[in-house]
């Protein structure tokens, strides 16, 4: 059958495939690395949270893992030492060896916390996290958190 196609007679019809395929192929190949970044979201409907997005990176980043950026996810945090025993914050990025918070109140490093996305059900455990370093941006503060234990893989994912 495609033998017929490509016969003489059928040339003024299989020559133009031909070179539509050939365009697309070229077309693909040299596009397929130029995927857009992801921009982090517009935050401007998500209240005094809205200017949480890191702008200078760390000039030494000491993770063991890699880091991954990418969109904003909303987590409770629980702690003693918030006046309302919770506190809304937001995953900045995250690794397989802990995540970069930004949270409406600080800690001191050394100690922990527990975290939930809000999107996790009711099931899924809390997480427990030791606060390696918390710095005052002015707006919010951005905290690098180490895990305990590290979450099993399901609810890693949870946080993005």
């Amino acid at each position: 059958m495609i033998a017929k196609f490509f016969s003489p007679e059928n040339m003024p019809f299989s020559l133009p495939v031909l070179v539509a395929i050939a365009v697309l192929l070229v077309v693909f190949l040299l596009f397929r690395g130029h995927r857009r970044k992801s921009i982090v979201p517009a935050l401007a409907n998500r209240g005094p949270m809205s200017s949480w997005v890191s702008e200078t990176p760390s000039l030494s980043d000491r993770r063991a893992s890699v880091r991954r950026e990418g969109t904003l996810v909303k987590i409770m945090a629980t702690s003693p030492a918030f006046k309302n025993g919770t506190n809304p914050g937001y995953v900045l990025d995250r690794s397989t060896g802990g995540l970069k918070l930004a949270l409406e109140a600080g800690m001191a490093p050394g100690s922990s916390m527990q975290i939930r996305a809000n999107h996790a059900p009711e099931t899924t455990p809390w997480v427990t996290v030791i606060i390696r370093n918390c710095t005052d941006t002015g707006e919010h503060f951005e905290m690098g958190c180490e895990f305990e234990k590290t979450p099993p893989w399901n609810v890693l994912l949870l946080f993005g």
